[in-house]
């Protein structure tokens, strides 16, 4: 029994001895830290006070480069950098300033890519941006703020390369992005996507019925451009036309509903609605015969009738008119 009691006191003493001796030598390593980080604060002062105020300087989360030797967890050892008074391109220093770097984007993203793996992040490497080479650097900020996680700023950083897209969005009728309602991120995925010009839903009808409901059906009677693709008849970013139609009415319905001129109820409603004329007929659009455009062409032209143009419900909506 006194043996039992002396291990037990013994083992005791080793215990707090190694937890005294742990408890030491990580007061130890907090203080080198925290003296490094000192040293590049030293320097960059405007930097730190940005990055105090982001996601990296956030205490609770170890991934932080706070929790993992602060500055140095992005840009590897900066010994060399410190004793050669702070020249950037000193031997084992990461740099990502494109005029002093000597790192690759696919490098320079790898770093990031270290700490950052959420879901969000798995089609990049199948992804525009990676194909082209973009860093991470290239629409992010540590430094300073942020202007993609911004919605009243991330446009501004996509027109920089999107030059196309800019113009687009600033005719009369899109998406209400300059209003700062929506931005890009709300259809695209910028680190990659499973659609088409990097959506974030296999299909683009997906993509606008997130937000258009109403269109998706299924329906009574469809229309079948709308079940199919919107863009055939919409465009995804801007146009001049009356709810962002590629082309005005009745030229756009004509792409697919040519009209025939044959005899009977077709041509009657060719030469009525839309301004046709048949030789040997008699015009009961526009007055006089023969001259003008018919009334049924102006304002919304087949949509005066066919008004239901994504589809209906109602039994005698064959013609979308109900």
């Amino acid at each position: 029994m006194k043996f039992y009691k002396i291990s037990v006191w013994l083992l005791l003493a080793i215990s707090c001895q190694w937890l005294v001796a742990s408890e030491s030598t990580t007061d130890e390593m907090d203080a080198q830290v925290q003296m490094r980080a000192e040293i590049c604060i030293g320097c960059h002062l405007e930097q730190h006070k940005v990055m105090t105020q982001g996601a990296h300087w956030v205490s609770g989360d170890s991934r932080t480069p706070l929790n993992l030797k602060e500055c140095s967890t992005c840009h590897g050892e900066t010994e060399e950098h410190v004793l050669s008074a702070g020249k950037a391109l000193q031997l084992g220093l990461k740099s990502y300033t494109p005029k002093n770097t000597k790192m690759t984007p696919p490098e320079q993203n790898a770093v990031c890519q270290a700490c950052h793996k959420e879901s969000a992040l798995l089609h990049w490497e199948t992804s525009g941006h990676a194909s082209a080479d973009v860093g991470c650097v290239g629409c992010h900020r540590m430094h300073e703020e942020d202007r993609v996680l911004a919605k009243r700023t991330q446009p501004g950083v996509c027109y920089e390369c999107h030059v196309d897209v800019r113009l687009q969005d600033n005719k009369p009728y899109g998406h209400p992005i300059r209003q700062q309602k929506m931005t890009c991120t709300d259809c695209h995925g910028p680190h990659g996507g499973p659609g088409d010009a990097e959506l974030k839903t296999f299909a683009v009808n997906d993509t606008c019925f997130a937000c258009h409901a109403e269109h998706r059906g299924p329906f009574l009677w469809e229309h079948t451009p709308v079940s199919d693709n919107c863009v055939l008849c919409h465009t995804a970013h801007g146009s001049i036309h009356a709810g962002m139609l590629n082309r005005r009415a009745p030229q756009l319905c004509q792409t697919c509903h040519e009209p025939t001129g044959g005899a009977g109820t077709q041509t009657r409603h060719s030469r009525l609605a839309l301004s046709y004329r048949h030789p040997d007929g008699v015009d009961i659009g526009p007055s006089p015969p023969g001259i003008g455009i018919s009334r049924l062409v102006l304002g919304e032209s087949c949509m005066n009738c066919h008004s239901k143009v994504h589809g209906t419900n109602h039994p005698a909506g064959a013609k979308l008119m109900r």
